[in-house]
């Protein structure tokens, strides 16, 4: 049987992980944290991680390496995993707060100031049809600027890049799709924002 549900998170699963991933999010807010006896200052980290070249020049900061370190110790991560980490880090420093009721890709069509969605249908397509990390991650970066104080959900968003991230090297490496059409990253996505962008 196939699970239709595209809001659920399918590759960062472990909650612990997940927390990890919220707590690293909420100190980009945070000046002055203590982390095991050593002082943070997360809007440091933002403030350097958002002048790197997205997505991969994040990968040099010490606010990747603290998340990185922070879910190594709960989910296996690849090379490949690294680097949609780095993916979602560039795109995260310019989120402005997680809202957790819907799913990444609902949020964007969302309708919050009236009839159209937050994120028009082109715009959406544009970001569907990304072909390279670096396109997606700047398409990204446009799309959480466009939601600013209305938030995005971290963890959906999260689970959307890693997902990408395994479609992108499957077809770099000429492997079919994953069978069942809702484990993709473009049917859960469409399927999400068309269920807010056509609503009432």
């Amino acid at each position: 049987m196939l699970n239709s549900n595209t809001a659920v998170l399918c590759r960062i699963l472990n909650p612990d992980a997940q927390k990890a991933l919220l707590d690293w999010f909420a100190t980009l807010s945070e000046r002055y944290e203590r982390k095991d006896d050593k002082r943070i200052n997360g809007r440091a980290w933002r403030a350097e991680l958002k002048r790197m070249t997205p997505p991969y020049g994040v990968m040099m900061c010490e606010g990747y390496d603290a998340l990185r370190q922070a879910l190594a110790k709960h989910m296996r991560l690849q090379s490949l995993d690294e680097m949609a980490l780095a993916l979602f880090v560039s795109v995260a420093v310019h989120i402005k707060s997680h809202k957790e009721k819907i799913s990444f890709a609902a949020q964007l069509g969302e309708k919050l100031n009236g009839s159209t969605p937050c994120v028009s249908a082109l715009r959406f397509e544009r970001l569907q049809k990304a072909s390279d990390p670096e396109t997606f991650c700047q398409l990204l970066i446009q799309v959480v600027k466009i939601r600013g104080t209305d938030g995005v959900n971290v963890l959906s968003l999260a689970d959307g890049i890693f997902l990408w991230m395994e479609e992108w090297q499957r077809r770099e490496n000429h492997q079919p799709e994953l069978r069942n059409p809702f484990e993709r990253n473009r049917t859960r996505w469409a399927n999400e924002y068309l269920s807010t962008s056509r609503g009432k």
